[in-house]
This record gives structure tokens, sequence and C-alpha cells, in this order.
């Protein structure tokens, strides 16, 4: 029963994905007989089998998409946090019906597997894999939320996000409804459906530039200076107070034990010490905010530039005239930090319109593509036949939500790797199925096929 032996996997049979996990003792267990016969909600389809002294579980995840690559291409909105805590809420209840161990049930983002088009999430139950209860599970979850959550969104939500982490962490929730954390104390059953059928409001495009920060405006900073002038007046009072207390104590009209005296002055110590590294830790994240990308200065700036280092500095120093080629030899350019856009090879995906069967659509953002040629513009690229996911649509019976994706390797610039997304009818590359979530690598002249419809890999 020991955890090495047990092996996670995925398959392909019939048109119909599989994720398999197999151990080498049998699973016995009356909740998988319970789970087989009555087939509940919120619970993946599930078949078993014996083979060689090996015993697993296939479970169906056609046509769904797992949790963790779902969001890998987009960034989660507050309605998509209440619809995941919906979710599990109803399949907590599910679990209680039906006699279940929630801590059995696998919720760690991997193993959550979703309906694109209703958001309706679908669990694992197995009783071997890891040994995380519900409570460690849902902190797994929660940690996966933050990292892909828009923090472009107004404070209100990132605030109340944090709270509900913090709910989660010391473990002040009902499973039964996990939406009281968010203050709503009863969801019925109508609103449940308007959260999980909630349009999608994301931005899919993944900056790879800027730093995610949380950068506070104008007015708090200025709060912040005033807390801290205080702060620093109470300190020297307190400090004074106590010292005229213990040296001349006849300047003040009532006596003060030697105690309360020395009290005073640590106190004022320690706050002026507080202030004073508030002050440093201000000062590096100002500076940190004021950092920016190498860039070439120009001519006109150049003698600006020049006399700005001087005075920042405090240096005295002899005028002298700057020229722009000066300036320019030490400065780093921004062709020295970053790769050349013209020297990388971009990849294009040519429709190999001789081998079509039936008619064959794309658009790109909402768009019809009559040159049948898909040009990548960001990375990664989601192909797919569900408008809301895909950055270019492939209007097809054959096509799957999201079939595969398109994956730039960074700092490889002539390096371009695809992956299949759990397609039902799965990605070719030169005619070998690629494994659910496989990736491989593209060459020029490669034949990628998504399901029946065939592209020819162009780097150039």
């Amino acid at each position: 029963m020991g955890k090495e032996n047990i092996n996670i996997k995925y398959e392909h049979q019939n048109n119909s994905n599989y994720l398999v996990i197999e151990d080498n003792v049998e699973y016995d267990d009356y909740q998988y007989k319970m789970l087989r016969r009555n087939k509940p909600e919120h619970f993946l389809r599930f078949s078993m089998y014996s083979v060689n002294g090996r015993y697993g579980i296939y479970y169906d995840i056609t046509s769904r998409q797992q949790l963790s690559k779902y969001y890998e291409y987009g960034k989660m909105t507050m309605e998509d946090v209440k619809s995941i805590c919906v979710n599990i809420s109803e399949m907590v209840r599910i679990a209680e019906d039906y006699m279940l161990d929630i801590d059995h049930v696998k919720i760690e983002p991997r193993f959550i597997y979703m309906d694109v088009g209703t958001k309706k999430l679908q669990f694992v139950y197995h009783t071997k894999v890891n040994g995380y209860s519900f409570n460690e599970s849902l902190k797994i979850l929660f940690e996966f939320i933050l990292e892909h959550f828009d923090h472009s969104l107004d404070k209100e939500s990132i605030v109340q996000l944090y709270e509900v982490y913090q709910k989660v962490i010391v473990g002040d929730y009902d499973p039964f409804n996990l939406m009281r954390m968010f203050g709503i104390k009863k969801v019925k059953k109508q609103e449940e459906s308007v959260i999980q059928d909630m349009p999608e409001k994301r931005d899919k495009e993944i900056k790879t530039v800027i730093a995610e920060q949380m950068i506070s405006d104008k007015e708090e900073k200025a709060d912040e200076s005033d807390v801290n002038i205080r702060k620093v007046i109470i300190g020297v009072v307190s400090m004074a107070f106590g010292l005229l207390g213990i040296f001349v104590p006849g300047l003040i009209p009532f006596r003060i034990p030697s105690v309360l005296s020395f009290i005073c002055i640590g106190a004022g110590i320690g706050i002026l010490v507080f202030c004073k590294k508030e002050h440093k830790k201000l000062q590096s994240v100002i500076l940190t905010q004021k950092q920016s990308i190498p860039y070439v200065v120009k001519k006109d700036t150049a003698q600006v530039l020049y006399n700005e280092s001087v005075n920042v500095n405090n240096k005295c120093i002899e005028e002298k005239k700057v020229s722009y080629d000066d300036i320019c030899n030490e400065t780093m350019l921004l062709s020295e930090y970053m790769p050349e856009k013209n020297s990388r090879k971009e990849l294009k995906l040519v429709l190999q319109k001789e081998n079509l069967i039936g008619e064959v659509l794309i658009y790109i953002r909402g768009v019809e593509n009559e040159d049948m040629v898909i040009c990548m513009d960001k990375y990664p690229y989601v192909i797919g036949s569900f408008e809301k996911m895909s950055d270019v649509v492939i209007k097809a019976q054959v096509v799957s939500r999201m079939h595969c994706c398109i994956y730039h390797e960074a700092f490889k610039d002539d390096e371009y790797l695809v992956e299949d997304l759990n397609a039902t009818n799965g990605t070719y590359l030169n005619g070998e199925r690629l494994g659910n979530h496989e990736r491989k690598k593209l060459s020029d002249g490669d034949v990628l096929k998504i399901a029946a419809i065939s592209f020819k890999v162009e780097i150039s």
C-alpha cells in the first residue's frame, strides 16, 4: 500500500480519455462500489480492472479540462472562485449522503476536472493517492487560486479573497457551505446556477515583462508618512518625559516613579528604532518601483540626464561637454538586454486544404481568417472550438473546445512545443498521436494534425 507503488497515467481508448490510477493492492472498499452503482454528480465516472497483480481505476475525463491547465491560460475572477466553492460544497453534501469520506476526495487542482461550457466540476475519489486531509487539500487549492487570481481587479475583491484564504488556513469554514466565507449565508439552487453560468471576464494575455505586484496609491502613501511622523513625535516626547523624570524631576509638577521614567525612555527609543526601519523599507520599495528596463538615451536628453546623475551622487566634478556617443557607449541598450525581434524565427500553421474533409472555418478574435494561416502573436497559444478560451477558433465538429496549445520556450528563440489538451479526437505530429498533456517539439516542415485537420508547420 506504499505510495511508491501507485502509478498515475493517461490513456486513450475508443475516442475516450481516461485518468488511470493503479496500485498493487486490490480496491475492495465499499465506497468504490457505492460510487460505481449510483454514479452521483460531481464525481468522475470510473471502471476498475486487475491485470497481473496490478489493480487500477479508469476515470473518464473525456471532454473535460484539468483545473490546473484551464487557468494556466487565463486569470481567475471572483465569480470563478465562488463557482469553485459552490461546486465543492455540493460535492461535500453528496459525499455525506453516500457516507463517503471527504478526506479521500482529491480537491488539488490537478485532480479536479471542469466542463468548460457549464463550469461544473467533477472530482476524483481515491483512498490511496497522497495522504492530505480535506483541510490540507483546500489550502493547496486556495494557494493555486491566489497564484492565478486576476490582481488587476478592484482592491475590494483582492482583500476579500485574502480574508477567505486566512479562514481556510485556520479552518474557519463550513465545508457544506463554503460561500459563508464570502458573507453569503445560504446559496439557493437558482443562485448557484447563475454563478456557474456567469460569463467569463478574463484577460487571456499573459504578461511576461512587468512583474505582478500590488502598488498603493498616492493618498495611502501620504497617510503612511503622516502616521510615521506622529509616531516619531510620540517617541521623542516619551523619551524626553522619562529623561526629565530622572535628571530634572523638579520641572514636572507631580512625582514620577523612577521605574515609569525608564519605561518611557525605553518606549521612546523603541518607537524611534521602529520608525527608522519603516522609513528604510519604504525607501527600498520606492527604489524598486522606479527600476525600469534599460533603454537607449536620446540625443536631446543626454546632457540633462548627465547633469541629473551628477546632482544625485552629490559629487563635485568639473563641467564638461558630454556627447551622445559617450553616453550611448556607457548605456545598456534594449537590444543587448533582450533578443531582437527580427532575429527570432516565427511560427506559422498553414492549413492543408487538399486534405480537408468537409467545411472548416478559422476565426482569430472573432474575425474569419480567409487565408487559413495561423500566425502566433502570443504564447501560450490555445487552439480549439471554444471562443472564450481559445486564441484561434476552428469551427469543426471534430475539434475539442480546448484542443491543443502551442508554447515558445523562453530564452530559446527557435524552439516551439505543442501540447495536447485532453482532446477527444487527438493531436498528431507527423502521424504520431500525442498523449494527454504530452508536449513535443515542432520543427519546420512538420505536419500538425488537429483531429482530422492538417496544418504544415513553418518556422521562418
